[in-house]
């Protein structure tokens, strides 16, 4: 057959394989690649073809070829492809998918192979392919063409005709010309950053499978600026790639562009959209509002592009001007140029926008639009210009609008508020209005005409007007934009825009009220709105500025304070009182309000807020300080504001009407306080004005459910009382309301009439002292009314009623602070118990009043019961505690002290904070008496200070005795151990310390206080320890410089080493907070010492009280710190510059302090530090070194605590440092203790550890990096010995990683600096990886019994290994890896490819498969030494290890001398043939697979010596290791693709091994050799000539023997051989017999299995041979047929049924085998055939019935086959007519075997339904048929016809239609 047949596509199935196989052949004997060339230009594009066929086999032979090409080629970069002849199978549009993707592989691998002459002669060919093609093909075939662009002639392309590719290809070319250099891609990276104009899509489009360098891009840029230019496009189309090109950054592409760029925008239409639009898009970018993928969203160009497209897109006109892209493209361009260019053109762009949102079209852009409004006016405030028009108009289209457009129309309003901005100007000449003009009045006004205020002009004005009728809009949005403007527009003190706030601030939408409550006070909280109005003082927080350099740099930095302007109080008023008039006067609804038949001008939440402001303002003028509500110590600064300047005035008189507007309409707290503050602060101008609302104030008092409104009105009614009433009235009163208060039902009713009279009282004793009530001789003790009214009060304070006992607290407060209590001291019986220790019965809840007289001790008594009784709330214990102190203020109270007392055995009662600070306040009172501040008219008198407040030096006397007494009982009882105690001790002596500094007694004590006070620094609640920060810090301001000086020294010791006083303990002791500890096993607390005993005995542990005791030591030392902490920071405030020489000793340990775990702490030390420190940054860079060493001393600290403070620290100090080389010799040192942290027992501290680690391994890969020079290599030396001794190899997992990470990116990071560390740090690495697999995977792995469990599973920690830290860090330094450094690490690392560990050796053939990649050639000096260490490794029991280690040695191979290979196959065959374990015959399939894909040379070099042991291998029994067999297979194919010519061509040296093979004592290699044989005489189609004796001469010597596993395939191959093909001599009759005498006597043994096969192979002898030993083989099968499958039962009882089952199975299947045999053995000899032919029929008459299925089928086809040859059916034996003898005979024995076959079809054809039985018997009777037809035998015809005709109806329906098609085959014979 010629070549040319090949590319014939014939239909023939066997036609195809065989060409493919000679193409196969062809390709596998080319040896050169000439040879290789040639034979692919010949069949490539044919055997492609091929994938077209519908046979399956065929395009599977196609796939096996086009691999093996695809293996030659690749590594063949000299051999062309047929790119041509490809190419028309590519562009052929029948061609399948198959052809087209296989044909575009080889145009992409070919095509850059050709001369460039030829490339350019195909490129207009591959131009017109791409049109309809994928996006794949069409990117690969693009990027060919691009460097060839530039040169192909015009004339050979029409692209003007193919718009499609020309589209294509310009688009494409876009694409390259953006392709910035670089954006290039890296090799190992993976992240990159999409480049501008381009979207992730496009981008991978260009980069994914193109490797480009900068200068190849260039190049091919500069080929597309030269395509693009020629003639060839449309002008429009390559506008935009020519812009892009004379924008790119290498000038030879710009300057190469420009030329024709300038042609092509002369040319071009402007006026088009199709023009400008694709500029627009590349400008933009994509924009955020489409649905466009996220790999389709394009960037939007560069600068410099845009710079180049700005200029072009201004030359659009007409329609190109495409909205919104010309706004979104000039804002762009603004945003990227300064604001005075936006300046310029801002105008322009208002007046484009407001034109677009005045059009109905795109109102789905007006939001859009709006929202460029807003920010313009941001920008350019002068482009709006006050137009008040734009503004109307804007706020007229909210309520019209839907409510995206009412959103946006907001924002965009609100943003042009900074437009309409109103500055007041400073004006010099303003300074000269005298200081009783106001800024409101008309002579301020005057003085300014010559400058009127920016607020007076018509536009402000106008402005006004504008917000105020929009104020009262429907409409809340409107509402909201009126507010905001009137809060933003005006300044502070611009009192119409107040009102306007004023009014929002009742507003019914809650967002708007709330923002107008912002804008008046500068908070909407209501706690801090009081603040702002009572004017209380913020707190600040001082920082000390020690640190001198730090606090000069500090100090040049302005701090910008916003001011909180308020406007006059008198501008206010009359401008309120105005609108109030103008509301009158007016007609509008909405401004009247009906409130209880009054009608108020303003809703009641508008007119309080109106009053509160008011207040505010008043309070302000008046420079009123913490002034919360009257009276209080501003008071009488008030009354002097009112005397000197609103008494008499207009403006009073307008306020009060205003508050008594709203007093009579809605009463509430704030119209009454307002009204308070004037009546109180100036009673006798204003009471008799007010006399008529005495019964208004009456029944609020009694009615109010309000208590503070009743308190209120009760202080304002007993004020106008008594200023205008006479005394006999008012004693009527008194006793009235006392009587009142005592019987009225009401509850509430009761309390006012109790205050009120109270109020009255109080109000007169005043008088009184100051000769105003009662006349001369006067004593309120005396007087009645007030007697009657103390009693009244002493019996409510035992009233059960909480608000009735609360009323009489607070007034018997109020009477006792201005007089004593008209009542006895006390009864004898209470003098009695006054001189007790406990005179008020503290704590003993059963006892009652002993007395019935009613005396001041009663009053105390039950004050002490009030504050003792639980079920009362704490604001009234408050007030008994209160008024207990200003016992002792009003009179010199004649037992203080019993009262100091009973506040002392108070002290453990309560742990509420807020119960000690009172006690501490009546503590205070209590020892300055009547010379206290609080017994004073509130009204009227001024606190006064130190020597001036004292008014009765007897009673000072009293009281020091009494302050020095209670000074020594606080010294004793703060030694107390309780908690509660010691709280309560620690409030107290500060409230002494703080209110009495100036008394002898706390003067004399300073030292003791100053004791108590650092012991309660270590005290373990914040409260102690905040409270004694604050009286250590009274103690230094009162102290002398000694003092201070030594008290500094004590706190710092307190607070670097954490000491305090051992600790008194009793059983009450509370060692531990409740809950600290959980629970005892009773369900008790564990807190207390008593407690901790008690646990310890029951659980018979003693020693573990002492545990608890230590735990609380320690817990106590840092409680000890932290309070150090609380005074340290109090000193430092005032200390100063003192504490600077201490700075080195506190600066380390404040700065670890502030990052103890315990947030208390934590926040402590953080204030401590900011009170010293005020640049931290430039401290922390002064003490770097200090710092750091106390860290690394205490990172390993016994105390977790402190461990876990240091990580935190060291953490946050290397971070900040300026440079890590500044601590590079404690590096190694912080390594270290850092892994020793990681691995701690407390979890919060290895987290914290860990957390430093990485923050230490960033800051040392920055370090390192090769930039850093010297410094990076120092780095690297000095922290990478402990990473890779220490680190990577460590059992914690956290630590490894870590360190890990850290050398794998310092790996990156370093770079070339790296290289001299590489032969210590390859080889750690590699013996890391093995170190760090887990040992529970080691473990499961060697416990698996299921070989293929425990291979999957190693190959998976192979494969983790791979793709560890460990090994991804040995690929980053391949690169640096050198020959050099290879000699210097082999020893090492060949010493690590014996580690006992799975991760170490693949590490290791991991690395050294890079090592062979990076090397390559420069690998051969080592090759041979690592390829003797890698064959041992392949023969190791883990098969993992061995596939890893054959790789490695196949990639090695590759790079070694071909002595070295032919060596390593030599060593290879030699152990094939020593070892037959399975292991090693795997590894060396491994080896010979790997060495062929690393370098097929090697395998075809050696190919005489491996052919015949592979051959023999690849035959191994495939049950024991299919994949060894099929490696081997494989190993095969790569020595001869074509099998059968790979047989011929080494047939004699398989011959030998097969034969050495069959003479082995080995039954496996007898198997493999009978395998290798059958193949042989398989595949060589014509025969094996004279090689066929030795064969089977070497098989009957294999056959002789016992019998064994697998013998059956030997007399299998033996069976095969005696098969001769055509045209092939015929076997020698003597070896012929002989191998049937073998396969005789095999067939005679007695094991059923064995003598199935042996029978089968007996058969298949006899009938190649056609030898005749019937009488022998009879003889075999008799015996077998003989015996029944039924009678086969168990050989003994221990066999059980199973066993019996697969006998009779194995019986069954011999009998098949025999019916088989005797079909085939059936002799030619008529003799023997006329003796058997009986026999044999009636034999299978008498067996059908009784046999299986099986069994039955067995014996119809041995009758087919019989009938084939029995002579007495056949025409050619037949006798002559004379011989009627022989006719007879003849006649009788054929009647005979028709009767035999034709009961036997008509047994199968009736009884059996199995299609396979009734298409035999059918079968059977067309054969009978036939041979009767021929012998003209009509009675047996007729017999057999009856039986058809009998079965023929039934067949002829039959579902199969291979019976119908037999049925009416037969019935032709028949006609």
């Amino acid at each position: 057959m010629s070549e040319m047949d090949v590319s014939e596509g014939g239909n023939d199935y066997s036609n195809d394989l065989l060409l493919l196989d000679r193409v196969f052949l062809r390709l596998g004997n080319a040896d050169s690649d000439d040879q290789l060339e040639s034979c692919l230009t010949r069949f490539l594009p044919p055997v492609i073809l091929k994938l077209s066929s519908t046979h399956e086999q065929v395009r599977t032979k196609v796939m096996e070829l086009l691999v093996h090409v695809n293996k030659r080629v690749k590594c063949r970069s000299n051999v062309q492809l047929p790119v041509q002849p490809l190419l028309q199978l590519y562009k052929d549009p029948a061609a399948n998918s198959f052809i087209i993707n296989f044909s575009i592989i080889y145009i992409t691998m070919g095509f850059p192979r050709l001369p460039r002459d030829q490339q350019l002669a195909l490129a207009p060919s591959l131009i017109e392919a791409i049109e309809n093609k994928p996006q794949g093909h069409q990117d690969g075939i693009l990027m060919l063409l691009m460097p060839l662009l530039g040169e192909i002639k015009e004339t050979q392309l029409n692209l003007k005709e193919k718009p499609k590719v020309a589209m294509l290809i310009l688009r494409f070319a876009t694409d390259v010309l953006l392709l910035p250099y670089r954006a290039l891609p890296i090799a190992g990276e993976s992240e990159f950053q999409v480049p501008p104009g381009m979207s992730l899509k496009t981008y991978k489009r260009l980069v994914d499978k193109n490797q480009l360098n900068p200068e190849q891009l260039e190049e091919m840029k500069l080929s597309i600026v030269n395509f693009i230019s020629k003639d060839i496009f449309n002008m429009k189309d390559v506008l935009l790639p020519l812009i892009v090109a004379a924008a790119d950054s290498r000038f030879s592409i710009a300057n190469h562009a420009n030329s024709p760029l300038i042609r092509v925008a002369s040319s071009v239409d402007w006026s088009q959209p199709s023009v400008v639009s694709p500029l627009y898009a590349l400008y933009l970018g994509t924009w955020g509002g489409l649905k466009v993928p996220p790999d389709d969203r394009k960037v939007p160009a560069c600068t410099r592009l845009r710079l180049k497209l700005i200029h072009y897109l201004n030359k659009a006109t007409g329609p190109a001007i495409l909205f919104p892209h010309c706004v979104q493209t000039k804002s762009a361009s603004a945003d990227v140029g300064d604001e005075t260019n936006l300046e310029k053109v801002a105008v322009v762009f208002r007046k484009g926008l407001l034109n677009f949102v005045r059009l109905d079209e795109h109102a789905e852009h007006h939001p859009k639009a709006y929202m460029c409004l807003g920010r313009l006016a941001m920008k350019c405030p002068t482009s709006i210009n006050n137009q008040l028009a734009l503004l109307e108009e804007l706020l007229k289209k909210i309520p019209d609008a839907v409510p995206e457009i009412k959103t946006a129309l907001r924002h965009c309003i609100l943003e042009m508020a900074v437009a309409y901005k109103i500055t007041p100007e400073s004006q010099p000449e303003a300074m000269d209005v005298s200081p009783m003009e106001e800024p409101g009045t008309s002579k301020a006004s005057e003085s300014k005409k010559s400058r009127p205020s920016p607020l007076d002009e018509p536009q402000a004005l106008a402005l006004f007007a504008l917000l105020d009728h929009y104020m009262h809009s429907d409409e809340s949005i409107i509402r909201y934009v009126a507010m905001r403007y009137a809060a933003t527009v005006f300044p502070q003190d611009y009192i119409p825009a107040r009102y306007l706030l004023l009014l929002a601030s009742g507003d019914s939408q809650d967002d708007i009220s709330t923002e107008a409550l912002k804008y008046l006070y500068g908070t909407s909280r209501l706690s801090e709105i009081e603040d702002v109005v009572n004017n209380v003082s913020r707190k600040e927080t001082n920082a000390v500025n020690i640190d001198v350099e730090g606090s000069d740099k500090e100090k040049d930095k302005p701090q910008e304070v916003i001011e909180f302007k308020v406007p006059k109080f008198n501008d206010v008023v009359s401008y309120i009182w105005d609108q109030i008039q103008k509301r009158k006067q007016g007609s509008n609804a909405k401004h009247r309000f009906v409130i209880n038949n009054q009608v108020l001008q303003f809703h009641p939440l508008t007119y309080h807020e109106i009053l509160r402001y008011l207040r505010m303002c008043l309070n302000r003028d008046a420079d009123l300080k913490d002034c919360s509500n009257h009276p209080n110590a501003t008071s009488p600064l008030l009354a002097k504001y009112f005397y000197e300047n609103l008494l008499e005035t207009d403006i009073l008189q307008e306020y009060l009407t205003m508050i008594t507007s709203l007093l009579n309409s809605s009463p509430d707290v704030m119209p009454l306080t307002c009204f308070l503050d004037i009546v109180g602060c100036v009673p006798e101008k204003m009471a008799s004005k007010y006399t008529n609302l005495l019964p208004f104030f009456k029944n609020l008092f009694t009615t109010s459910t309000k208590e503070e409104v009743r308190d209120i009105a009760a202080v304002i009614y007993a004020i106008i009382n008594v200023h205008t009433s006479e005394k006999l009235a008012i004693d009527k009163e008194i006793q009235e309301f006392v009587v009142q208060g005592q019987n009225n039902k009401t509850l509430e009713t009761q309390c006012g009439y109790l205050s009120a009279f109270a109020n009255l009282c109080e109000r007169c004793i005043v008088l009184s002292k100051k000769g105003k009530f009662g006349g001369k001789g006067f004593k309120p003790e005396n007087w009645e009314p007030y007697q009657v009214g103390a009693l009244c009060l002493a019996n409510f304070l035992a009233d059960s009623h909480a608000l009735l006992v609360s009323t009489s607290c607070s007034a018997v407060s109020l009477l006792a602070r201005c007089s004593g209590l008209p009542l006895p001291n006390f009864s004898p019986k209470q003098e009695s118990l006054l001189q007790t220790d406990n005179p008020f019965n503290i704590n003993k809840n059963d006892v009652i009043d002993i007395d019935d007289v009613v005396t001041k001790y009663t009053v105390a008594d039950r004050l002490f019961k009030i504050v003792s009784n639980a079920k009362l709330p704490s604001k009234v214990k408050e007030k008994a505690l209160f008024t207990l102190g200003l016992l002792c203020c009003g009179e010199r109270f004649p037992f203080a002290k019993q009262i100091v007392k009973g506040f002392l055995q108070m002290a453990k009662d309560s742990k509420e904070f807020e119960i000690h600070l009172q006690i501490g306040e009546s503590l205070v009172l209590c020892v300055e008496g009547v010379n206290s501040n609080e017994s004073r008219d509130l009204w009227s008198e001024l606190p006064k200070e130190g020597e001036a407040k004292i008014r009765d030096y007897e009673a000072l006397k009293e009281n020091d005795e009494l302050l020095e007494w209670l000074l020594n009982e606080l010294f004793r009882i703060g030694k107390h151990p309780h908690p509660h105690s010691r709280q309560a001790t620690s409030i107290w002596l500060l409230a002494l310390l703080k209110d009495c500094p100036e008394r002898v007694p706390v003067k004399n004590t300073l030292q003791n206080l100053q004791d108590m006070f650092m012991d309660f620094l270590s005290e373990n609640s914040e409260i102690v320890q905040d409270v004694a920060s604050k009286g250590l810090s009274l103690v230094y301001q009162n102290s002398d410089e000694s003092q201070k000086q030594a008290l500094v020294a004590q706190i710092i010791d307190q607070l670097t080493s954490g000491k305090r006083a051992v600790a008194q303990v009793t059983e009450d002791t509370k060692i531990f907070e409740e809950g600290q500890l959980g629970n005892a096993p009773t369900g008790g607390n564990l807190s207390t010492y008593k407690e901790l005993c008690s646990l310890a005995s029951d659980l018979n542990q003693p020693d573990l009280l002492y545990k608890f005791m230590h735990l609380a030591h320690h817990n106590s030392l840092w409680n000890s710190k932290k309070g150090a902490a609380f005074g340290f920071h109090s000193i430092a405030l005032q200390a100063g510059v003192q504490l600077s020489e201490h700075l080195p000793k506190i600066v380390p340990r404040l700065y670890r302090y502030r990052f103890d775990p315990t947030p208390r702490i934590q926040n402590s030390m953080a204030s401590i530090w900011h009170a010293l420190v005020s640049n931290t940054q430039a401290t922390v860079h002064k003490y770097h070194k200090q710092i750091l060493d106390d860290l690394v001393a205490n990172l390993t600290s016994n105390q977790w605590r402190v461990r876990m403070s240091c990580c935190n620290a060291l953490a946050d100090l290397l971070r900040g440092a300026q440079s890590l080389h500044d601590s590079i010799e404690q590096l190694p040192t912080i390594w270290l203790q850092l892994f020793r942290v990681m691995d701690d027992v407390h979890e919060g501290t290895r987290q914290a550890a860990t957390s430093t680690a990485n923050v230490l391994s960033k800051l040392c890969i920055r370090a390192a990096d090769v930039n850093q020079g010297k410094d990076g290599k120092e780095i690297v030396s000095v922290i990478l010995p402990v990473l890779l001794e220490t680190g990577i190899t460590n059992v914690v997992k956290e630590v490894r990683s870590v360190s890990l990470q850290t050398v794998s990116k310092m790996v990156s990071s370093a770079g070339e600096s790296l290289k001299p560390f590489l032969p210590k740090l390859i080889p750690a690495l590699v013996g890391a990886a093995g170190e760090l697999e887990s040992a529970k995977l080691s473990y499961l792995s060697t416990a698996l019994t299921d070989t293929g469990t425990r291979e999957m599973l190693d190959d998976l920690r192979a494969n983790a290994t791979r793709q560890h830290y460990t090994t991804d860090t040995v690929v980053k330094c391949m690169p640096f890896v050198d020959i050099e450094v290879m000699k210097e690490m082999l020893p090492k690392m060949l010493e690590l490819t014996k580690s006992p560990q799975l991760g170490t050796k693949v590490a290791c053939s991991h690395f050294i498969i890079l090592a062979a990649h990076y090397l390559r050639a420069d690998l051969e000096p080592v090759a041979g030494k690592i390829m003797t260490n890698l064959l041992n490794g392949t023969f190791d029991r883990n098969s993992t290890v061995r596939k890893n280690y054959a790789e490695a040695l196949g990639q090695v191979s590759a790079y070694a001398k071909p002595q070295s290979a032919e060596k390593l196959m030599k060593k290879l065959i030699s152990l094939y043939e020593t070892k037959e374990d399975d292991i090693s015959r795997s590894a060396i399939a491994l080896v010979l697979k790997a060495v062929a894909k690393a370098k097929i040379e090697h395998i075809k070099d050696n190919e005489n010596i491996l052919a015949p042991v592979v051959f023999l291998a690849m035959h191994a029994p495939k049950d024991d290791d299919l994949t060894t067999v099929e490696t081997f297979e494989e190993i095969w194919t790569d020595i001869s693709p074509a099998r059968e010519s790979g047989i011929k061509q080494h047939l004699p040296g398989i011959r030998a091994e097969i034969e050495l093979a069959l003479s082995s004592s080995s039954w496996t290699k007898k198997i493999q050799a009978a395998n290798a044989i059958k193949t042989i005489c398989k595949e060589l189609s014509s025969g094996l000539g004279d090689q066929r004796e030795p064969f089977l001469r070497a098989l009957l010597a294999a056959v002789h023997g016992k019998t064994f596993d697998g013998k059956q395939y030997v007399i299998e191959a033996l069976a095969e051989m005696c098969a001769v093909k055509d045209g092939e001599p015929p076997i020698n009759p003597s070896l012929a017999s002989d191998c049937l005498d073998a396969l005789l006597v095999e067939s005679r043994k007695q094991e059923m299995g064995y003598k199935k096969h042996a029978i089968t192979a007996l058969g298949q002898a006899l009938a190649a041979t056609n030898c005749d030993r019937f009488q022998q083989v009879y003889d075999i099968v008799k015996a077998v047929l003989s015996k029944d499958e039924l009678s086969v039962n168990k050989d003994s009882d221990e066999e059980d049924n199973e066993g019996a089952r697969l006998r009779r199975e194995q019986l069954t299947s011999l009998k098949e085998a025999a019916y088989e045999l005797l079909g085939k053995a059936w002799p030619k000899d008529p003799i023997t055939q006329e003796k058997y032919q009986d026999v044999f029929f009636e034999h299978c008459v008498r067996s059908f019935p009784v046999s299986s299925r099986s069994t039955q089928l067995a014996i119809l086809a041995s009758i087919a086959r019989v009938l084939e040859r029995l002579s007495v059916l056949s025409a050619e034996g037949e006798p002559m007519e004379m011989d009627n003898l022989a006719v007879t005979g003849r006649d009788k024995a054929l009647t005979t075997v028709i009767g035999h076959v034709a009961n036997i079809i008509d047994y199968t054809l009736k009884n059996s339904n199995q299609v396979r039985h009734r298409r035999d018997a059918l079968n059977i009777l067309e054969i009978v048929i036939k041979h009767l037809k021929a012998l003209n035998k009509t009675d047996e015809l007729e017999k057999l016809r009856l039986i058809y005709q009998t079965y023929a109806p039934d067949l002829s329906r039959d579902a199969s239609h291979e019976l119908r098609t037999k049925v009416d085959a037969i019935k032709v014979y028949f006609k």
